[in-house]
């Protein structure tokens, strides 16, 4: 699926939170490193979707993100309507609701 965008401002969530199922069981190091990593999410302007899915990859590997810990990658315009999302493996996907989800081509 190919998706246009006419000219519209468009911004890409990037955020992460504590994997609370696996904090219990993880050292007192990993715990601290887990605790220096950006709890919640914010919106960031980016030109393309293609742009959105170079910054959420940016993102997760600079702050060492699993699968657990990635809460971002929702792809709005202006608006706030929703045009994507970026999941943690970089695919790009036209639904949030992923039984309905077609992957979006870049």
């Amino acid at each position: 699926m190919k998706l246009e965008l006419d000219n519209k401002s468009i911004f890409v969530s990037l955020g992460s939170e504590i994997d609370s199922n696996r904090f219990s069981q993880i050292s007192t190091n990993a715990k601290i490193v887990e605790l220096h990593k950006p709890n919640d999410f914010i919106y960031f302007e980016v030109e393309n979707i293609s742009s959105a899915k170079k910054l959420c990859k940016k993102f997760i590997a600079e702050f060492n993100l699993g699968g657990s810990n990635w809460i971002g990658g929702r792809v709005i315009d202006e608006k706030f309507n929703f045009i994507a999302k970026v999941s943690y493996n970089g695919r790009v996907w036209d639904n949030e609701d992923w039984s309905k989800a077609k992957e979006i081509e870049l």
